[in-house]
C-alpha cells in the first residue's frame, strides 16, 4: 500500500505523462493508483463487515461489503477522477470498449451531489 504522497506523486506523474503524450505510461499509472484505491474500498468494507464476513465463509461477499466498498470510492472524486482518465487514454488509444468500461465506472463512483454533465452523449462518443 502507498501512502498518501506517494499516492499523490503517481497521481501528479500520471497526468504530466498524460499531458506529454506518453499514453501508455500515464496508463501504467492510472491502472496502479485504481486498484490501490480498490483495495482501500476492500479494506474499509471488510472493516465494517469483519463479523458477517468471516463467521462463516472467509470468500464470500455480501450484498452491503459491496455497498460499503462502494461508498468508500464514492467519498471523493477520486475514483471516478482516476476512472475517466484511464477512459481517455483508452479511447485514445482505440481501446473502445475497455474506454466505455472505465467511463461506466467514472459515473458510478461521482460523489453524491457531483454534476456530470452530459455524460450519456459522452458514452456515444
Amino acid at each position: 500500500m502507498m501512502n498518501k504522497q506517494e499516492f499523490q506523486d503517481k497521481f501528479n506523474t500520471a497526468l504530466l505523462y498524460k499531458k506529454e503524450g506518453r499514453l501508455i505510461d500515464a496508463l501504467d499509472l492510472y491502472k496502479e493508483l485504481y486498484v490501490q484505491l480498490i483495495r482501500e474500498a476492500a479494506d474499509y468494507a471488510k472493516c465494517i463487515e469483519r463479523q458477517v464476513i468471516y463467521e462463516e465463509n472467509t470468500r464470500e461477499l455480501t450484498p452491503q461489503f459491496l455497498q460499503n466498498a462502494g461508498e468508500y470510492l464514492r467519498s471523493d472524486n477520486l475514483a471516478s477522477l482516476i476512472s475517466n482518465n484511464l477512459c481517455v487514454i483508452l479511447a485514445e488509444t482505440g481501446h473502445k470498449e475497455a474506454a466505455r468500461k472505465y467511463f461506466k465506472k467514472s459515473i458510478k463512483y461521482i460523489p453524491g451531489g457531483t454534476e456530470y454533465p452530459e455524460y450519456e452523449m459522452w458514452m456515444k462518443d
